[in-house]
Parts: C-alpha cells; sequence; structure tokens
C-alpha cells in the first residue's frame, strides 16, 4: 500500500463554497472522519477562520446544497447534498454531510472507492485555492489519476504532491503527544542558559557545548520541543487542531 497525495487547484469562479477559501486565507477545512462508496460520500468536517468568515461559509454551504443545478468536480450531477452542523461557536464548525453523484465522471472520493473497493483509507484539506486528497491504495494509483485528470470540470486542475511509503497517513502528520526526555532537557537547557532572554545570553552553539552534543542535534531537539509548545498553546487556548508540517526528507514529491 502507499499514500497518494492529489490536490485539486480551483480557478475563482469554478466553485461557490471554495471561492470562500479562495477569498480568505485564514479559512481552513480538515476532515475529522470521511468515508466513501463507488456512489456517495459522507463524514465530518472541522472548518476554521474567523467569526465572520465562518458565517459567510455558511451562507455559501446552504445555497450551494440548495443548487438543484450543482455537479461534483468531475460534472456528475449531485442527486443528494445533505448537511448538518453539529457544532459550532467563533472559531470552527463542525459539519456532517453526505453526498451522492449521479450518472457521468465522479469526484475523487468516489472514483478512489471504486478502485480500491473496501477499506479506503483517505482524508481531505481544503485551504486556498486548493483541495488537498490523500489516500491509502494499492497498484490503482494511475487509474484513479487518469480517470480524474481526464474529467475535471473546466477551472479545476490536478497535480499530485506525493507518492511514496504512508508514514504521514498512518502517524496523522502530527507533533508528537508528549515531548522526548532529550527535548524536554534541550528545552530546559536553553531556558537555564538564557537562550529566551532579552538579548539572548548564549547562542545554540554554546548550549550544545555544555550539553555535549552536537549543535545540529540540539537545535533540532529544540525545534520540536518549541513546535510541540506552539501546538499546546494553539489547542488550549482557542481550540484549533494544529498539524506539524513533516520534515522535508520525510516527503518524496513527484518532479
Amino acid at each position: 500500500m502507499r499514500e497518494v497525495v492529489f490536490i485539486v487547484e480551483y480557478e475563482k469562479g469554478a466553485d461557490e463554497v471554495m471561492d470562500r477559501f479562495i477569498e480568505n486565507p485564514n479559512l481552513h477545512a480538515r476532515s475529522m472522519e470521511i468515508h466513501a462508496t463507488s456512489e456517495s460520500v459522507w463524514g465530518i468536517d472541522k472548518i476554521v477562520g474567523p467569526d465572520g468568515v465562518l458565517n459567510e461559509f455558511d451562507d455559501r454551504l446552504k445555497r450551494a446544497t440548495s443548487d438543484p443545478n450543482a455537479t461534483g468536480m468531475c460534472g456528475a450531477p449531485i442527486t443528494e447534498w445533505h448537511y448538518d452542523i453539529l457544532s459550532s461557536n467563533p472559531e470552527s464548525r463542525k459539519i456532517y454531510s453526505l453526498h451522492r453523484e449521479g450518472d457521468g465522471p465522479r469526484s475523487i472520493p468516489l472514483v478512489a472507492a471504486k478502485h480500491v473497493g473496501e477499506g479506503l483509507i483517505l482524508r481531505s484539506e481544503r485551504r486556498g485555492a486548493q483541495s488537498r486528497w490523500s489516500l491509502l491504495v494499492d497498484d490503482t494509483v494511475a487509474e484513479i489519476h487518469d480517470e480524474i485528470r481526464e474529467n475535471l470540470r473546466d477551472g479545476l486542475s490536478l497535480t499530485v504532491e506525493r507518492l511514496g511509503q504512508p508514514p504521514c497517513l498512518l502517524e496523522d502528520g502530527r507533533i508528537q503527544r508528549d515531548l522526548t526526555p532529550e527535548q524536554k532537557s534541550a528545552l530546559e537547557a536553553a531556558v537555564e542558559h538564557g537562550y529566551y532572554d532579552v538579548p539572548r545570553q548564549q547562542s545554540v552553539t554554546e548550549i550544545a557545548a555544555d550539553s555535549g552534543v552536537s549543535s545540529s542535534t540540539f537545535q533540532y531537539r529544540l525545534n520540536r520541543a518549541e513546535a510541540w509548545l506552539a501546538h499546546q498553546f494553539a489547542t488550549d487556548s482557542v481550540g484549533v487542531d494544529t498539524d506539524a508540517e513533516l520534515d522535508t526528507e520525510d516527503i518524496e514529491f513527484i518532479r
């Protein structure tokens, strides 16, 4: 099994709901649960953004789901589009949705379900002009890719961001839940030696030498500890789920 990440890029005006993301870079949606068959897709998304932008997103979603002429990303008519706002606050929404498509070329999750069958694992994310789909698949990648690329609606384009071993899908791509002992020691040493003082008392190189490790190793441990603290602050203070970026060496790009 391999992970493939498809990016669908939307031009302004090609999709009413995606226009809201294009117009507001601070608006972000990520799937919490998502399941699909060859005819339907359902799940729960968490949408995060400024209060006013979220209210406008609510209006756009209501209009889009009521449109009798709505189509999927590849042109198949949407025969059913039901949603329910499970929770709402000034910073986020959690929305359940069920989406069915009729005859014709269908969207990524439905095409993937057709080729993969039972056991399909996938997730989605929307930000800016991009809708990002991560799938755990077997040898059907080429078939899924070709079927989607050949049938995308006008104003949409498809690229493959990643194809390879699936560490970020299976490990969730998130920062670890707790600091390792080495990361904790690096953070404590940085505080003790005045790294965060203004003006700074000692550099990373100096603290690393005192700690008996290389400067690159110390810097890496300190960076991971700082990322963990930032994640905890964002989660605890505003209730936003944050995903840490993977190290570049963990990512395989198709050139």
